[in-house]
């Protein structure tokens, strides 16, 4: 049971590492460390204006997970005076978000709450599994498949809900191809190849993601 538990469990979050790699990972590091002409700040704002949504309540909070909805946005004093580019593109996914919440704001609950689930529940099981384990309630080779196994499922989630993100990521980019959201053409350029690319960065649950790097 414990092997098969770890298999189950594992065999996902390899292949999204690998993924992350491959669809995300190499554009981050080639372009994102490049500084840019806006903030996070101005483009939240930019991409709210053009997607009609000028009146959504702007917070600077130091918060952990998404928190959005079709009315307001919090996002990180870090993230919203950045001008690297990565940050950039990051938060202009965010205020993506916001505008599919206000079309569709259940689902983008559901990716909210896969986020959550992705970086508190592994977490915690690993918690109750090495009390559990120094008790001697369960085997060591259990507890890892317990623990191997909330990953599994929290990365399942992740893959489940990933369409939300894709297509709030796939909003901003084409306003960047198509519009004069920001000034120079390979700055939009540039930021559109890294919202595409960053739409595929949460499909590691966040206990995780440090592995693999920011």
């Amino acid at each position: 049971m414990s092997k098969f538990l770890l298999l189950l469990g594992l065999l996902p979050v390899f292949v999204s590492f690998v993924a992350r790699k491959f669809l995300s990972d190499k554009v981050v590091r080639k372009e994102g460390g490049e500084e840019v002409s806006l903030s996070g700040l101005e483009m939240v704002e930019r991409v709210l204006k053009k997607g009609k949504a000028g009146e959504v309540d702007i917070q600077l909070k130091k918060r952990p997970f998404m928190v959005l909805g079709p009315d307001h946005l919090v996002i990180s004093p870090s993230l919203a005076e950045s001008r690297r580019a990565r940050d950039v593109a990051e938060a202009g996914i965010l205020a993506g978000l916001v505008l599919m919440a206000r079309r569709q704001e259940k689902v983008v609950g559901w990716r909210r709450w896969a986020v959550k689930f992705g970086s508190a529940m592994p977490a915690f099981t690993t918690i109750v599994m090495f009390f559990a384990m120094v008790m001697g309630r369960l085997s060591a080779s259990l507890c890892f498949g317990v623990v191997a196994a909330s990953l599994g499922l929290a990365t399942a989630f992740l893959w489940f809900t990933l369409p939300v993100e894709r297509a709030a990521a796939g909003t901003v980019a084409e306003m960047l191809d198509e519009t004069a959201l920001v000034a120079r053409r390979s700055e939009g350029e540039r930021l559109a190849n890294l919202v595409r690319a960053l739409g595929w960065r949460r499909i590691v649950p966040g206990a995780i993601a440090w592995i693999a790097g920011k």
